[in-house]
């Protein structure tokens, strides 16, 4: 519960030309949820520590996008239209939680969740979260990144947002990149087989890997071939320029398609509105939305295509 606001137990983030007030509850700055219950409370609130309301650029990131109306708004009101009752969610590279707690808190109900986070920290920022929130039931939590086999990789970090396997994510040369620390990654396949009371639920994933996106779809390949994935989000960003991370995400992409996958974007990542084809060759970056019109029956409902691709 978030506490009321006065100098005692608040902090503020400025961050774009902004100040935003948070309530502060045992050194936990606490974000409310843009998302609303009915009767106009938000549906959820995501604590992290106070001491990174000012350090941390990917806490100021998170505070001030969910403050102006909705962290990422195509992703989150996709998410609200796609999950139905007895779904489950899997969120490789989950931060704190925030699409996490979304899906179980959905309207729909009986929504399960597997959040994947190899950062130790903000896992057990993540875990806590799970707790408050009292989603320990619904929510299982694996502190591990995802990839195409099972090993023990650096994970190089940046701010709490952009830590990167082998620091695959992080080419350009005014991104940070800090210490990095060895964590487990494991196979979505091999990983799955631990949770066998999910077998048998339609699947959306969501996978923010900065740049190891295409490990991540190679290691579910047996997953992605069940008939049980209606959709995948996934991040196209700057790791997949150049070099062998493009060429890997080439690859993936086809593999996608063979299986019957369809890819679509919107226009922007901060806008929600009608999605249009994707292509690897153009000049976009943001979530991708590769959708199985099997799998996800209604996607014509769900999704507004561009006057230009109605027909498609």
């Amino acid at each position: 519960m978030e506490p009321n606001k006065t100098a005692a137990n608040t902090t503020t983030v400025q961050v774009g030309g902004v100040n935003i007030v948070l309530s502060v509850k045992d050194d936990f700055a606490i974000i409310p949820a843009s998302l609303k219950l009915p009767n106009g409370a938000p549906r959820f609130h995501l604590f992290f520590p106070k001491a990174m309301a000012q350090a941390d650029l990917g806490a100021k990131y998170l505070v001030f996008h969910e403050a102006q109306g909705g962290y990422e708004p195509p992703t989150r009101n996709l998410l609200e239209r796609t999950l139905k009752r007895g779904d489950l969610f899997i969120d490789v590279g989950a931060h704190w939680g925030f699409f996490t707690l979304q899906a179980a808190t959905h309207p729909a109900g009986d929504v399960s969740v597997i959040a994947f986070e190899p950062d130790p920290t903000n896992a057990g920022i993540l875990l806590r979260n799970v707790a408050l929130g009292g989603l320990r039931q619904s929510v299982s939590v694996v502190c591990a990144a995802c990839g195409d086999n099972a090993d023990l990789a650096p994970l190089v970090t940046n701010s709490s947002m952009m830590h990167s396997i082998h620091g695959v994510g992080l080419k350009l040369p005014d991104f940070t990149k800090g210490p990095p620390h060895w964590v487990s990654v494991v196979t979505l396949d091999a990983a799955l087989t631990r949770f066998p009371q999910t077998a048998g639920r339609r699947i959306i994933l969501k996978i923010d890997a900065e740049g190891f996106e295409p490990k991540v779809i190679t290691g579910a390949n047996a997953l992605l071939r069940s008939g049980r994935v209606a959709l995948i989000i996934w991040e196209f960003g700057q790791a997949f320029a150049d070099g062998a991370e493009r060429e890997g995400m080439v690859s993936a992409l086809g593999s996608l398609s063979a299986l019957g996958f369809r890819h679509v974007r919107t226009a922007s990542q901060e806008v929600d509105g009608p999605v249009f084809p994707f292509s690897i060759a153009e000049a976009y970056n943001g979530n991708v939305f590769s959708y199985h019109p099997e799998v996800l029956k209604d996607f014509d409902k769900i999704l507004t295509f561009a006057a230009a691709d109605a027909a498609r």
